[in-house]
């Protein structure tokens, strides 16, 4: 055995080959020691965040882009600063593995007043308290680790949430044989052939002669399904839909889209499609509370096709397991067969969008989300924040290309600054335009400081409406809690490290203005850009309205 390979090189060649290659996190004293072989790794790079939150927000957005990223906090208060992001990951479906630095075996066993513990001489409180919010978790001992650290990762990959490996610095330093398997040997396939064999006929039955739409949703994303389901879609007619959850995983340009599902709040035509079908073939579909303006939708359960993570049912009927990409492929073999499907007559075309305001006037905001993605192109990567940057942008079509990523399940407003780090570091090709309101930001708008050190050159559109605009359509439209502080916003990137050669900030009040600014940062590719734009505090995005509306306490 070589004395050089040690517990935390064998941890971090597992993290780079469930295919990461680069770390998140902060350092501190419990970790400082194994930090050393992630420099030293010739497979993975280090990224230190600026806190533990943000560096948990940028590893949910580069899961997202990747399939799976880890990070590295200290124990304590590392960790605790970390858990919100590690809940909107299991929330949402992000496979983030979480390392914890812990004191030694010799100071846990001691039971004596370590920092960053509770001085109760206890050293497993934190572990119990991430339980609900990952899929597998383990403390790392020299016995355990090969065993324990496959494990963990494996679970993380298989269920597309989280997981967490408490880990000494001694243990760390432990010599251990480096691993002769693969981490994934062969991918586990728990469909049911019985099963399967049922839903073909099943659909056989149900499909043929019936109008039919269908729906997708963000599983279909986090199971990496993507291009299954366009082989489907462009192997059939009918008409199709998304929830904001899973925007943009289908062609938006298409005169087959019927606009973005939102329950009541839905557009008319997108209403039809959906609720007045014969047939509603759900692929990957979860409702939420702000997708389906508090679950208002109105579907007959007896004409779905549901086709989910684990399981597939038809009318009410279920068959399982069948694993989603079983199912999906069952489907699209009985959908071009040659039964007669007949796809949902789209009650209107959908009719590009006329600016409200002139060129000259404030921006409105039933306008401004248009103006901005005509400006988008089919290598963004688009945060939109969860206020009016969500509902705004989830209401219009974006170009065929675009990923558009949220956070509606979980809605930890600042989310989306240090995630679109994240998935821009995932994703180098790509170009991240990150859509944010003034108050979000306010909560991780440090994290501009790392952006600017790892050149990810994003466009940051900053929306300055005094505060929190979403908050004030749902309740206390005047009242002072939704007031924030007014900040300088065009000394931002100055104030963390911007200059002339890496920045460039620009201020709009007119459409005219924006448009313009927006065809500016498109062109400027080699440096970050924080367009800030001016709306007024009380103006919404439509959408927003009619789900505000909805979710009125």
């Amino acid at each position: 055995m070589s004395k050089q390979y040690t517990i935390a090189d064998y941890l971090f060649d597992r993290i780079a080959e469930a295919g990461a290659t680069e770390i998140f996190g902060v350092p501190g004293d419990f970790n400082l020691t194994f930090l050393d072989n992630i420099i030293a790794s010739d497979k993975l790079r280090w990224v230190g965040n600026t806190n533990e939150l943000n560096a948990g927000y940028a590893a949910d957005g580069y899961a997202r882009e990747r399939g799976f990223a880890a990070m590295v906090t200290t124990f304590g208060v590392g960790e605790l600063s970390a858990i919100n992001a590690t809940a909107g990951s299991f929330a949402e479906y992000a496979p983030v593995l979480h390392v914890v630095g812990a004191p030694t075996m010799a100071q846990q066993h001691s039971q004596r007043r370590i920092h960053h513990s509770l001085g109760d001489g206890v050293f497993n409180h934190f572990i119990k308290m991430v339980e609900p919010v990952t899929v597998a978790r383990a403390q790392i001992t020299s016995e355990n680790a090969a065993s324990e650290i496959d494990r963990v990762i494996r679970m993380v990959l298989k269920k597309h949430r989280p997981g967490y490996l408490m880990l000494s610095q001694d243990v760390a330093r432990q010599p251990i044989y480096p691993p002769t398997t693969k981490l994934i040997d062969s991918e586990e396939n728990i469909t049911s052939q019985a099963a399967l064999t049922d839903f073909r006929q099943a659909l056989l039955d149900f499909l043929p002669n019936k109008t039919t739409t269908l729906m997708a949703d963000l599983m279909v994303h986090r199971l990496g399904l993507q291009n299954q389901l366009k082989a489907l879609i462009a192997d059939t007619n009918i008409p199709y839909t998304t929830l904001s959850w899973g925007k943009t995983l289908l062609d938006e340009q298409s005169t087959r889209w019927a606009g973005t599902y939102a329950g009541v709040a839905s557009r008319p035509v997108v209403k039809d499609a959906v609720e007045s079908c014969e047939c509603l073939i759900k692929i990957g579909v979860q409702y939420t509370d702000t997708t389906t303006a508090g679950f208002s939708q109105d579907i007959d359960e007896k004409v779905v096709v549901d086709l989910h993570y684990e399981r597939t049912s038809i009318g009410g009927q279920n068959f399982a397991p069948i694993a989603l990409k079983d199912a999906l492929q069952t489907l699209h073999e009985v959908m071009t067969s040659g039964i007669e499907i007949t796809p949902k007559p789209l009650c209107a075309q959908i009719q590009p969008h006329e600016q409200n305001g002139a060129d000259d006037e404030a921006v409105r905001q039933d306008d401004l989300w248009h103006i901005i993605a005509d400006h988008l192109n089919h290598n963004n990567l688009v945060f939109a924040d969860q206020g009016t940057a969500y509902f705004g942008i989830s209401d219009v079509r974006l170009p065929e290309g675009v990923t558009c990523y949220g956070q509606p399940m979980w809605g930890s407003i600042g989310y989306t600054l240090p995630a679109s780090l994240g998935a821009a570091i995932a994703s180098p090709n790509k170009r991240s335009v990150l859509l944010i309101g003034d108050g979000s930001a306010l909560l991780t708008i440090q994290e501009i400081a790392i952006m600017l050190q790892e050149h990810t050159n994003p466009v940051i559109i900053l929306i300055n409406n005094e505060g929190y605009t979403v908050e004030r359509a749902i309740h206390g439209e005047n009242q002072p809690y939704n007031d924030i502080p007014l900040c300088n916003w065009q000394l931002i990137a100055q104030a963390f490290g911007g200059n002339e050669n890496n920045s460039l900030s620009l201020k709009v009040e007119t459409a005219g203005q924006l448009k313009s600014a927006l065809k500016e940062a498109a062109a400027i590719i080699d440096k970050l850009v924080l367009l800030e734009v001016m709306t007024d505090k009380h103006d919404i995005p439509p959408l927003l309205a009619d789900i505000s509306a909805a979710l009125k306490p």
